[in-house]
């Protein structure tokens, strides 16, 4: 991959450009309510960044100049991905509390303290561990980026495809730098940070946004979203290109988490999950009829 240029990032880091979205026809569209669910949980996990922030500048990392500059433009980049979302809730019809950011940074899970006190920890220990906490980072914000896209392939919202797909754009951009990182930290500091990257992320990683929000929507998600063989397929590329760092060989762990939540979620609500699989087999059906029709024409 090549190599994260921080300074053009710098230089251009800036809030989500929101100018362009017709709010009108987003209001007039409106949204349902899974995707309300949905963006709901986005926003919470975008608003909740800040807690992150709080880990990830601790020890050995807090003194490294690239990861500093880095975070301070991402801090602001995603806490303006978390206002976008709420404002095109409010523009839908769907507006959240006033004090909903306050709600949700309150009371952080007891898995989020025990992470959180154990990668301060880590990072004041030894810098290897810096290599831990760039490779956690690349892997969510790839979720993300790919979480993102998801929604915007599925909603019948055209404003809502497009807002989302900037949010995307920003976690692909966030995620070079992480992997960039978690690549050369890795590399360099051989089988020491390798053997803690393997501890942290195996031991401890969960997807972005667990214990943020309504119980079950990242489930929902996963099943709403990722149940059809395109998004199984896309969640086995993600593991793919983590799996490309280095001493990362065994990582598989997006689709193994995926898949138990998948399951989960048919237990939680097998009507909807009944309703996500039938929709799946509609729209298998169009795309399967729509390539047939594109090679007929194509013959003639």
């Amino acid at each position: 991959m090549a190599e994260f240029d921080l300074e053009r990032f710098v230089s251009l880091s800036k809030a989500v450009d929101l100018s362009d979205i017709d709010w009108a026809e987003a209001a007039h569209i409106g949204i349902t309510d899974e995707e309300y669910r949905t963006i709901r949980f986005m926003a919470d996990t975008e608003l909740h960044t800040i807690l992150y922030l709080r880990d990830l500048l601790a020890g050995h990392s807090a003194a490294d100049s690239e990861v500093t500059q880095f975070m301070a433009c991402w801090v602001y980049e995603e806490t303006h991905h978390g206002r976008a979302l709420e404002r095109f809730c409010s523009e839908a019809g769907r507006p959240m509390d006033k004090d909903h950011f306050y709600k949700v940074n309150k009371v952080p899970s007891f898995r989020e303290e025990i992470t959180g006190f154990l990668s301060r920890g880590g990072a004041r220990v030894t810098p290897h561990f810096a290599a831990s906490h760039m490779c956690w980072g690349a892997i969510n914000e790839l979720l993300a980026n790919t979480s993102y896209l998801a929604l915007a392939r599925h909603t019948k919202n055209p404003q809502l495809a497009k807002l989302v797909s900037k949010l995307a754009r920003d976690e692909r951009k966030h995620f070079a730098f992480y992997f960039s990182q978690a690549e050369r930290r890795l590399r360099d500091g051989g089988w020491k940070a390798q053997k803690l990257c393997y501890l942290a992320i195996r031991g401890f990683w969960e997807p972005v946004g667990i214990g943020v929000g309504e119980p079950n929507t990242l489930e929902m998600i996963i099943s709403l979203y990722f149940g059809d063989e395109e998004g199984r397929t896309e969640l086995m590329a993600l593991d793919t290109k983590i799996a490309q760092l280095p001493g990362m060989e065994w990582f598989d762990m997006i689709v193994k988490w995926t898949n138990a939540g998948r399951d989960r979620y048919q237990t939680i609500d097998a009507v909807s999950y009944a309703r996500h699989r039938a929709n799946d087999a509609r729209n298998a059906a169009k795309k399967q009829a729509s390539t047939f029709r594109g090679a007929q024409v194509a013959s003639t």
